[in-house]
Parts: structure tokens; sequence; C-alpha cells
């Protein structure tokens, strides 16, 4: 089983380490981790230190059903098919871009790349009236996966898709049915499942402590058929207990519709970011998530602002899961 942490090409991680991909090589290995899964942006990936990327990260677009559906005559500004659908034009071009995704994360030979299924629009994070149902996701995303692996040779993707889950409409893993319509329906073989589990237990804003929260994770885990379970090969490991937030979360905030995008778009950044905690497990038994889940790759997916943080944070969660540091680890906070 691998051990990595989440990283991207964004400055806001990469500042930590003085833009240097020789520091974050010499963090993960003094750390004993087997790597990192990188969110890759639109551009080609810098030329990266051979061995550390073990993961891709294929960006999220956010909101892009209506895209998918209508093309043009989608009531999608120029901005948000900018920044929230990879700047796509309707369904045929859509296919282009996640090829193009596709292969530029290939070039990094990770053993996996995550595609995020979801769809929100930024007023929706506020409201959750959903204009698109779970349903209705996952059906766009099965159809889109299906037409852009059918550009490939043999129509198998050039690198392992991992399907991962979100709150939002699509995949959450509380309808099994939605899980299993993958597992069904999707035309090549070169993929699997990758269970995060702070977003799945963001999906029920009654769960308070730790302990609920793993029992919420044995649930759904527990109501998947043996075929989706035994496509689980990746976990985006860490907790959320925002209920208490999610219950009383502000409505849409006034004149939000009127506001220009990137504020518009900040707020609801700042919003989902009050929502995803990306906590770390303190508990022995987030073993017992690992056990039922068996994957092959462990992604400690913890907040930091700043290297330091993300050392405690990993600490924290490392000796719960294994009942030591991390391999390797010197600092006393490991």
């Amino acid at each position: 089983m691998l051990h990595v942490i989440n990283f991207s090409t964004h400055a806001i991680h990469l500042d930590q380490f003085e833009r240097d991909w020789e520091q974050v090589r010499a963090f993960v290995t003094r750390l004993g981790l087997d790597g990192i899964e990188l969110l890759i942006g639109d551009d080609p990936p810098p030329d990266l230190p051979a061995g550390l990327v073990r993961g891709v990260h294929l960006p999220y677009w956010i909101r892009w059903v209506e895209i998918w559906r209508a093309g043009a005559d989608a009531a999608v500004s120029p901005e948000e098919r900018e920044f929230l659908a990879g700047g796509a034009r309707d369904a045929s071009h859509m296919v282009a871009l996640q090829r193009r995704l596709w292969r530029q994360a290939a070039t990094l030979r990770p053993e996996y790349a995550v595609f995020h299924v979801g769809h929100v629009t930024l007023e929706e994070s506020f409201t959750r009236r959903y204009a698109f149902s779970a349903e209705a996701v996952v059906n766009a995303t099965i159809d889109l996966l299906n037409a852009t692996a059918a550009t490939f040779p043999g129509g198998e993707p050039p690198v392992r898709l991992w399907l991962e889950n979100l709150w939002w409409p699509g995949l959450t893993f509380a309808d099994p049915a939605l899980a299993e319509a993958f597992v069904q329906r999707l035309r090549f073989e070169n993929w699997g499942f990758v269970l995060d589990t702070g977003h799945l237990i963001n999906t029920c804003p009654d769960i308070t402590d730790e302990e609920a929260a793993i029992d919420l994770v044995f649930e759904r885990l527990a109501r998947l058929s043996p075929q989706v379970r035994a496509r689980i090969e990746g976990l985006h490991l860490s907790l959320s207990l925002s209920g208490a937030y999610q219950r009383g979360a502000p409505t849409l905030p006034d004149g939000f519709a009127a506001l220009p995008f990137a504020e518009r778009y900040g707020l609801a950044r700042d919003h989902v970011a009050r929502i995803d905690e990306h906590r770390p497990f303190a508990t022995p038994r987030c073993r017992e998530i690992v056990a039922a889940a068996r994957p092959r790759v462990i992604t400690h997916e913890l907040l930091r602002l700043d290297r330091d943080e993300l050392e405690r944070n990993l600490g924290l969660q490392y000796r719960a899961l294994t009942g030591a540091p991390p391999t390797g680890g010197s600092h006393a906070t490991l």
C-alpha cells in the first residue's frame, strides 16, 4: 500500500517549498512517503524529479453539465465556461479537452488520474437547490468518459482513471445504484474508484464527531455492491466535521448575482473550504476504514497553511492509522 500527500502546481503549495520541486522530493523522502498526488492544470505539467508523482488529479470541472447538454445555448457566462468548465464550448470540445488532459497526465507516468464526478453552480453551493439530479450528473459523466475513451487506441484511456465522490450531485456513494451504473455502463476497463472520506461525511450534516463519521463511512461501504467495492482502489483520507456550519450556513449572500465573477467565485470558494475541512483523523478506528476499503493508495489530503502544519497533521493521522510516525520522520511533532 502506497502513502502519498496531495500537492499541486499552484502557488499555494509551491511557495511553501520555495517553488523548488527538489525540496518537495526531499520532504516526501524524509517522511518515508511514497510520493505525491499532483493536481495539474490545463497547461502541460512541469519537469519533475523522477518517481515523485505517483498519481495525478485532473482539473475539476465544477459546472459543465449544461454545456455538455446544450453547448453554445447553455446559460453559462464566458467567465464561468473558462474557470468552471475548462473553457469548453460544447460536448465535442469537452471530449477534446479531456483527451488532452488524459494525455498530459499520462506523460507523468502515474499509477492513476483522479476525475471528480460532480456538478454545482456557485449559487447552488450555497442554496443546495440543484438544477441537476445526482442521476443526471452521473449519466452525463458516463457519456463523457465513454466518448473520450473511444478516441484512444483500443478504446482505453492512456492512464487509469479513478472516479472520486463529492457531496454535490453526482457520485456521492449515498445511492449504491449510481455507483453501480459506472460498473455496468463504462465501456472501458482502465478505471477504478477513489473514496474521499471527507466528501462522504459532508453529505450528512448531522455528523458531529469522529466516531459517528467513521460509522457513516462503514454504513455507506456496506451498502455498495461487491462489484463497486472491488473497484475502490484509492482512499483520500481526511476528516470533515462541518455539520454545524452546514446546518447554519448562510443563504446566498445579499446581492450575489450582481457581483463580478471573481467576487462570486471567491465567496463560494471560502464557503466550500468551510464545508470540506480536511482535518486529520485522530482515532485509531480510521484503520478500520482502510481495512474495509482495501485501497492500493492512501492520499493524506490534509489542510496545511505551511509546511509545519502539514507535518503536524500528517503525523497525527499517520499515528492514528499505523500507531507510529511516518517512517523516517525526524521532527518531534511526528
